[in-house]
């Protein structure tokens, strides 16, 4: 199941937005009036779609984030919460984030969403860039700064967008929550969430950082080990529907082949499902049969999006050896036999090979018109 349906994600638009200033320069957050209405929406949302292609996060069990974020929405008894929610946020995220000297001055988002269906949405978008903290303010009618009811600032979004556009790296840290709100909320109960996160200052595998863990209060729903064995099982069973069209040898140890690669490469790349598939199979085609299967199997398992390191698996020790010799002498034997000095296999100076077999006797000893089959 992925995180949004392609009719929600068509559909998605922004119905509230706000943001802050938080850099360690600052005692405490910034806070900003209400962007109202929302601007630059095309812009933001393709940012958040962006997100939409991340890991899966779950909120930590007990945990009063979800709770917190929920009030931004429309809560039971009516109140409007958002722009207090966002204060209590960029508050946390200043608290949780104080001891981490290389956090950079930025911004931290909060975007109210909206689409088809039942799902309530939140996006929360930590942007990173210097230059945040000095941009423009919308000017009154005197010219002098416009300020909200509150006296909040009113920022000249456009020219932060400018800004965020000039540099797409400044977008670090997102995450979309979803509230699965299929029934009424009460007091006491805060819908099923989930949490999908992209933290582009975290290396190749996107985890969130650990102070923007800490902040969402979020762990990974798929540890690695689940993980790796959910691409183990998408690609053996793709390998197993496809066999006509893999390598006869793969097709005859799908498993083997699946683990000798994962041995061999750091990790998957989502977005790239061919470059997994074509260690295993020696290559593989963008038409090939097994490829599509094999990306159908990470959905369904839920992984199509995951950016992971492998853990957990090693290639199985080979069960059974086959030796040929110059002269056509063919052996076939387990790698117990070669345990129990049943068989031995010692390399001469002169290049020849010397092979010797012990056995406490002989059950079959027949002559033959013609040499039997053996297996490849």
């Amino acid at each position: 199941m992925s995180f949004l349906s392609e009719t929600e994600i068509e559909n998605l638009t922004i119905e509230r937005m706000i943001f802050h200033i938080v850099d360690p320069a600052f005692e405490s957050a910034k806070f900003l009036a209400e962007v109202k209405p929302p601007q630059c929406v095309d812009f933001f949302i393709e940012r958040i779609k962006e997100t939409l292609h991340g890991a899966a996060y779950e909120f930590i069990p007990g945990a009063g984030v979800p709770d917190l974020i929920y009030r931004a929405l429309s809560s039971y008894n009516g109140r409007d919460d958002f722009i207090e929610v966002s204060h209590d946020l960029a508050d946390r995220f200043k608290d949780k984030t104080k001891h981490d000297k290389r956090l950079a001055p930025g911004a931290l988002m909060l975007f109210k969403l909206k689409t088809t269906g039942n799902n309530k949405l939140v996006a929360i978008i930590k942007y990173e860039h210097q230059k945040v903290v000095s941009y423009s303010y919308i000017k009154d009618e005197s010219g002098a700064q416009a300020l909200d009811k509150d006296g909040n600032p009113v920022p000249d979004l456009q020219t932060l967008v400018e800004t965020f556009t000039k540099d797409r790296k400044a977008m670090q840290k997102s995450a979309v929550i979803r509230f699965q709100d299929h029934r009424k909320p009460t007091k006491h109960k805060t819908p099923q969430s989930s949490v999908v996160v992209i933290d582009h200052s975290s290396g190749r595998y996107r985890d969130a950082t650990q102070h923007f863990a800490n902040f969402l209060d979020i762990k990974r729903t798929f540890e690695p080990i689940e993980l790796t064995k959910r691409l183990e099982d998408a690609a053996v069973e793709a390998i197993k529907t496809n066999r006509s069209e893999v390598p006869p040898e793969v097709a005859k140890a799908p498993k083997r082949f699946v683990r000798t690669a994962i041995s061999r490469l750091d990790g998957f790349d989502p977005k790239k499902p061919e470059e997994f598939l074509s260690a295993v199979l020696q290559g593989v085609t963008p038409e090939s049969k097994t490829l599509k299967t094999f990306q159908r199997n990470l959905a369904k398992k839920n992984i199509s999006t995951e950016a992971f390191k492998f853990e957990g698996v090693t290639p199985p020790a080979a069960e059974y050896r086959r030796v040929v010799t110059n002269e056509g002498i063919t052996l076939l034997f387990s790698a117990g036999h070669e345990e129990n000095k049943n068989i031995e296999i010692k390399n001469e100076d002169n290049g020849g090979v010397e092979i010797t077999i012990r056995s406490t006797g002989l059950e079959h000893n027949d002559e033959l018109e013609k040499m039997p089959k053996i297996p490849n």
